[in-house]
């Protein structure tokens, strides 16, 4: 429970339904917005912040566990039940659904007790906490994506959908402002919601000098010599990510033998280990765990080039700019992205120069070539390359410079209490 004692800052409750364990910008936000002052605490359904961390942690999961938000949606997965089974099958974890969010987020109103603003990460937690909230508790929405155009959301029935979407409106102009991630999601999500007030804060980590020690953590558990290049796919392992058309790539004969690295957790690992195996690799290919947040920007700063070869499956895809682009970037790692406007404009317009390349991410040979282009320049290049990637994160895309619009949203909202 936030310390109704608090008196110098504002009491702030975040609302997360899902893990905290690897979700950078609600934590990092967290740390800033302790920073200026505030006291905050975190409500989830499981983690816990690392050692030290200014902030609390306050998990408790649902009891019906076959209800989560862990990628094990009806929706997701295939079936060779009839239509009828499949139908109530996904009714029933509809039902189920609604229910543990609506009762998770009793527990975390009655659990935060008195605060001045509850933070509400994505559409779960604003459905969770939102219709509970009264005067003069404030509510801020934080939609990290275009939550009906991704995952689940926009595999839901139509009908439901346009429900939905009515409802997130409704309760996103109860919000003091919604806060996203780019522009793309700002112009999308304003035209839907409506909401009073639209920030975009980036999650570009902190401005980071990588060094030659941690630049070797990568390199040193995939195996690859200096002689040999390094891709990297960091981040969720699951479809549409592009991670099979990026393996794919390898095969082809501009990438020579250059060796990919894949580096994160999901429902695809098992999966891809096997594919690592395959003979037609020949072991340049690897499956690397998860790291925590703490450390991941050390092993990015090992590869010669990241790939971002998101499949245009969805909306949110098409118009994201998704955390690794701003990791890779923030220790002078070139990337290669899909030609998608959003990741476009960051890549290819920066005023010092390009910072890597584009692709059609369907595409293996195109993939190859835009990753040949970078692995292959001379020397020189490259590092004047790498140079501007580091100095594009350390001018621009920074948490420094990101996070000040969320402290100015917060001290307006602390002058506003009087």
């Amino acid at each position: 429970m936030i310390d109704p004692g608090q008196k110098t800052g504002l009491r702030i409750a975040m609302a997360l339904y899902g893990d905290v364990t690897y979700d950078s910008r609600v934590m990092r936000e967290a740390e800033t917005l302790c920073a200026a002052g505030h006291a905050v605490t975190i409500y989830c359904l499981g983690g816990s912040p690392a050692e030290g961390a200014p902030f609390s942690v306050v998990a408790r999961a649902p009891t019906s566990t076959s209800v989560l938000p862990d990628g094990s949606s009806p929706f997701l997965r295939s079936s060779a039940s009839s239509a009828v089974s499949k139908l109530a099958g996904r009714v029933r974890w509809m039902v189920g659904y609604a229910r543990n969010l609506r009762a998770w987020g009793g527990w975390a109103v009655d659990a935060a007790g008195a605060v001045d603003v509850w933070h509400a990460h994505d559409l779960t937690g604003l459905m969770a906490v939102g219709p509970r909230l009264r005067a003069p508790t404030r509510l801020v929405y934080d939609s990290h994506e275009i939550f009906l155009e991704t995952g689940t959301g926009v595999r839901l029935p139509q009908p439901l959908r346009r429900l939905l979407s009515l409802y997130e409106g409704r309760l996103a102009r109860r919000a003091v402002a919604l806060v996203t991630v780019n522009e793309g999601y700002a112009g999308v999500l304003r035209k839907r919601l409506r909401p009073p007030r639209t920030i975009i804060v980036r999650n570009c980590p902190p401005r980071s000098t990588p060094s030659a020690m941690r630049a070797s953590r990568l390199r040193d558990v995939a195996g690859v010599p200096d002689s040999q290049a390094v891709i990297l796919y960091h981040g969720l392992l699951a479809g549409h990510r592009g991670i099979e058309q990026v393996a794919e790539a390898l095969l082809v004969p501009a990438l020579g033998s250059a060796h990919l690295a894949l580096l994160g957790f999901g429902s695809a690992h098992e999966e891809l280990e096997r594919l690592a195996r395959e003979e037609r690799f020949g072991g340049r290919l690897h499956v690397l765990d998860a790291v925590p947040p703490g450390e991941l920007l050390d092993w990015v700063a090992g590869a010669d080039v990241d790939v971002i070869a998101l499949q245009h499956s969805t909306l949110n895809h098409w118009l994201c700019s998704p955390n690794k682009l701003w990791e890779s970037l923030a220790v002078g790692v070139p990337v290669v992205v899909s030609d998608f406007p959003v990741m476009r404009r960051v890549v290819l317009d920066d005023p010092a120069g390009p910072l890597g390349g584009v692709c059609e991410p369907a595409s293996p040979e195109s993939i190859a070539a835009a990753v040949a282009a970078i692995i292959n320049l001379p020397d020189t290049e490259r590092t004047l390359l790498r140079t501007r990637c580091l100095e594009a994160a350390h001018q621009r895309w920074n948490w420094e410079t990101e996070s000040s619009r969320l402290v100015d949203l917060y001290t307006e909202i602390l002058a506003s209490r009087g």
